[in-house]
């Protein structure tokens, strides 16, 4: 999601031309910012033209697919259409680029679940993953929390109202991580299936959810190692930090693929950062 903080850096075209000149700068503002894009389309939308050059526009569309900017999920597609917008036309003379009112838009995003999957897998996530301690049900009684990893965590949309999630349990012995050869009672394969929501507009939220080993629950600590892996590839907060106010209002499942549709609000222009 953070990959629509790069929007901010469209406004600072507005006042370099009209037209054509205007969205192709535009767009090369927005691809600088990304590490791949397979297709990227930028409409500014002014009438008349000379608007532009007060820093004022009816509104910008972007139109994406196969959008990528490491380490978060490949965005295989994405539409944003914002309300009017207008920046502070003393940035053509040199000052900070502010806005002169806050700009909102709405935003549709699909993510496939293998662009998702790749994205769980990678180092930085994967640490969400890393030592969790808890007491297994058929670990013997009178044991300690013992500490695990989970491996390969992997996200399945299988069902409209549900998905699966599974990964390979691997214990921790003495504070040391098993290698790749520790024996079958040491790495066992954990799936489970749950509901999924978003609480607050912003983070996710498992329902209901069934997770076993073979017939035997797992505990929470588990379950909730994946929601942190989940919810640190989609994080919304994270653009708070920058002054982008995110809020999911739908968030569909669909045959190997997630759809999210939301709203942004940016307020300011002081606390973002360039890449």
């Amino acid at each position: 999601m953070e990959i629509l903080a790069v929007l901010l850096g469209l406004l600072a075209s507005l006042g370099g031309g009209a037209g054509y000149l205007a969205d192709q700068t535009a767009r090369q503002l927005l691809l600088d910012q990304l590490d791949r894009a397979e297709v990227l389309e930028v409409r500014i939308q002014s009438q008349p033209n000379y608007r532009l050059l007060n820093g004022q526009a009816d509104r910008l569309l972007i139109a994406g697919r196969g959008l990528y900017r490491a380490p978060f999920p490949r965005i295989e597609l994405l539409e944003l259409e914002t309300d009017p917008v207008a920046i502070d036309p003393s940035f053509f003379q040199g000052a900070p680029l502010r806005l002169a009112r806050p700009l909102q838009a709405a935003v549709r995003v699909l993510v496939r679940e293998e662009d998702l999957n790749a994205a769980l897998n990678k180092p930085e996530v994967l640490r969400q993953f890393q030592d969790i301690r808890a007491d297994l049900p058929f670990g013997g009684a009178g044991k300690e929390a013992r500490r695990f990893d989970l491996r390969q965590p992997r996200v399945e949309f299988s069902d409209p109202s549900r998905i699966q999630l599974s990964a390979l349990l691997v214990e921790k012995d003495g504070g040391t991580e098993q290698k790749d050869s520790v024996p079958l009672t040491r790495a066992v394969e954990v799936v489970f299936n749950t509901g999924i929501r978003v609480e607050e507009g912003r983070s996710l939220k498992l329902e209901n959810p069934e997770f076993v080993i073979g017939s035997v629950r797992v505990p929470d600590e588990i379950s909730a190692a994946f929601l942190g892996g989940l919810n640190e590839v989609l994080d919304l907060q994270e653009l708070e930090e920058i002054g982008i106010l995110m809020r999911v209002l739908s968030l569909e499942i669909e045959p190997d693929q997630l759809q999210v549709i939301g709203f942004v609000r940016v307020e300011g222009l002081e606390r973002t950062s360039s890449r």
